[in-house]
């Protein structure tokens, strides 16, 4: 059986008060979003972008303000919906090997990548800590758009948030988008998120 998948993309306002098209934002969100229960997994990709930490701001404020949070540690089995809980997923790139022709080297740039992953990682956590929404985090290596659509069926995800990077028409035809790719690939609702104009360069 196909499982189907809808997506949406939304656009952060920063002007005081309710911004036009607010209530219609959160209308697409909510209709991605299981009615017949008050609990939900999401998952937002992560990066060192500002857009990612966009999207993770944005689920806060959109997804998990509708949902009856309660401070308990998330559930050992993820089919187990005895909490609600964002998971963060950082992916990094598979090094090639062959541009390093010492064993050393692949291990250090390994190792900073790491150490990099845990950084992003540690600041989206505390985001979610900070409002108080259970987190749990993930480090995959290999191509993003594949790895974010294989963790979302594997982890049994309810929606997935991803930032939009706002690639030009050239660069999107040659390296293709990660939102795009998400949107038509992940096994459950996808929302995109673009940075409002005024944050934009």
């Amino acid at each position: 059986m196909e499982t189907s998948t809808a997506s949406s993309s939304v656009e952060g306002k920063s002007s005081p008060g309710p911004p036009e098209g607010t209530m219609e934002q959160e209308q697409q969100t909510m209709l991605l979003l299981p009615q017949e229960r008050k609990k939900i997994r999401a998952m937002v990709a992560i990066d060192d972008s500002e857009e990612s930490f966009y999207a993770l701001k944005w689920a806060l404020d959109k997804i998990f303000n509708h949902i009856n949070i309660h401070e308990t540690m998330p559930p050992a089995d993820p089919r187990v919906e005895d909490s609600s809980l964002v998971s963060l997923v950082h992916v990094m790139d598979t090094l090639p090997h062959y541009a390093f022709p010492g064993g050393y080297v692949v291990e250090s740039a390994t190792k900073a990548q790491e150490q990099n992953a845990a950084k992003i990682l540690s600041r989206a956590s505390q985001m979610c800590k900070d409002r108080k929404v259970p987190a749990e985090t993930l480090i995959l290596e290999g191509d993003p758009k594949e790895m974010i659509c294989q963790a979302v069926e594997r982890m049994y995800v309810d929606v997935l948030v991803v930032g939009s990077r706002g690639l030009g028409q050239i660069k999107r035809a040659f390296l293709g988008s990660v939102s795009d790719y998400c949107a038509h690939h992940a096994k459950c609702p996808v929302v995109i998120v673009k940075l409002p104009k005024e944050s934009r360069k």
